[in-house]
């Protein structure tokens, strides 16, 4: 327990209000988070005044609660080895969903509280106001997906298995429930990211197919488990391994990802970068399609750490990264290569596409602005870039890169913010921004640098 406690971060003590990073939100973001609440206390007074309590749906709701505190403490082991993400597949929807189809939308609107207080107390110590807007936002989804389901249905409680699936209206009605109940919760996060970082849209924010493929099976194994509790609320207890399964199988895949992906961009790191590199070589050597790598290098990236400091520098290098990749074609590859540079796999381009999209990111990233921390200041920055082509420029990774970097270097000698293209074949650099193309020597470059 000393090492767990040791690993929690700190986010002081909850009673000490004026020091809740609540206060440093942005006045539309503080608004928003205290409407979601008071929307989400509302819904429990309605749902108070409209519930007939009785001892089988206390039963029921006790049942799938306690389950998902077990849940809990069997895959304590497993959370604290999670690696750092943004992502976090805890699988308590498993439980929880299953009060939205059984019981009145009271009971889901409350179920998460006793979850996510046994979440906090054992495993995640988060900060007071993401506590309160996690908990109002997936009590909030449960109560309506539950009130859906309430007014689409005749059904009453309890609900029994053939209340759930039973036929193809009652069917509807769950997969209606869990389609409300995860869509609410999902848009409610996503405005909030939303008014945290301005200039950006919920959908940015809703998540990947990956995240989806992710969110659909927790809730069909949710169905699953709410069919077991009609059937018999002891058939939960069944369910319990099945689920520390998957989230085991979750977690190792997140692993992976982790091992692939540069912490502070989101970008591949270099190592992977190589991987997917070689492999695409592979198939250009045997299909002979073409190919083609960017060297990307910000410019006077140093002036801007000594300047505003290496927080705005990192703003600067998560802005970079979306520039790029906003920039280029979902089949292009980026990675970071490490410090300000960054590297891009161009598959299926030529020596002049690959130009053309090096100077289509140039143009992209100089509109970059980023406010400086701490700063009423925004920063702008520029890129070089080196070309280099498969065949015209080398016939493996490592060519390929020495060639981009050698353009890289012509493009910073030439002053910088500009593209220059490499000819491996020649060991020289073409200068394609003037209106008559003339080759540069770089080795001639490099010899009057020194």
């Amino acid at each position: 327990m000393g090492d767990r406690a040791s690993a929690r971060p700190a986010v002081g003590r909850w009673w000490q209000v004026r020091g809740w990073s609540f206060w440093r939100l942005p006045a539309s973001a503080r608004g928003y988070v205290l409407t979601i609440e008071a929307l989400y206390v509302a819904a429990i007074a309605v749902g108070v005044s409209r519930t007939r309590f009785d001892g089988s749906s206390w039963w029921t709701f006790a049942a799938l609660s306690g389950c998902a505190m077990l849940s809990i403490e069997g895959s304590l082991r497993l959370v604290w080895r999670r690696p750092r993400h943004d992502r976090s597949n805890d699988l308590m929807a498993v439980w929880t969903l299953p009060v939205a189809l059984l019981l009145p939308p009271l009971f889901a609107a409350l179920v998460v509280i006793p979850v996510e207080a046994f979440f906090y107390l054992r495993v995640m110590r988060r900060a007071p106001v993401k506590f309160l807007f996690n908990v109002s936002a997936i009590g909030l989804g449960g109560y309506l997906a539950a009130s859906v389901r309430q007014a689409v249905t005749s059904t009453g409680y309890p609900v029994d298995v053939t209340a759930l699936v039973g036929g193809g209206s009652v069917l509807f009605a769950t997969l209606l429930c869990v389609v409300v109940r995860q869509g609410a919760i999902s848009v409610i996060a996503a405005r909030l990211f939303a008014f945290l970082q301005p200039g950006t849209t919920v959908r940015v924010h809703l998540g990947s197919t990956e995240d989806a493929g992710v969110i659909a099976a927790e809730a069909c194994t949710g169905v699953l488990v709410a069919i077991a509790c009609a059937a018999s609320p002891f058939a939960v207890l069944l369910a319990i391994p099945p689920v520390l399964a998957l989230q085991r199988a979750l977690l190792v895949a997140e692993f992976r990802e982790a091992a692939r992906t540069d912490a502070k961009t989101g970008l591949a790191n270099s190592g992977y970068w190589r991987e997917v590199a070689e492999r695409e070589i592979a198939r250009a050597r045997g299909g002979g399609e073409s190919l083609a790598v960017l060297l990307v290098d910000i410019d006077h990236f140093k002036d801007v750490n000594d300047r505003f400091g290496h927080l705005t520098g990192d703003d600067i290098l998560r802005a970079v990264a979306t520039a790029l990749t906003d920039g280029l074609r979902p089949r292009d590859f980026v990675g970071r290569f490490g410090g300000e540079e960054f590297v891009v796999l161009l598959t299926g381009s030529d020596l002049e596409q690959a130009r053309q999209a090096a100077e289509r990111i140039r143009a992209h990233v100089a509109d970059v602005r980023v406010e400086a921390t701490g700063r009423a200041q925004l920063v702008g920055v520029t890129i070089s870039v080196g070309v280099a082509a498969f065949r015209e420029s080398g016939h493996s990774v490592h060519e390929l890169l020495d060639a981009a970097d050698t353009a890289l270097y012509a493009a910073k000698r030439a002053g910088r913010n500009c593209v220059r293209v490499a000819d491996g074949a020649r060991q020289q650099v073409l200068d394609l921004t003037v209106d008559t193309p003339r080759v540069l020597d770089l080795r001639s470059q490099r010899t009057q640098a020194e």
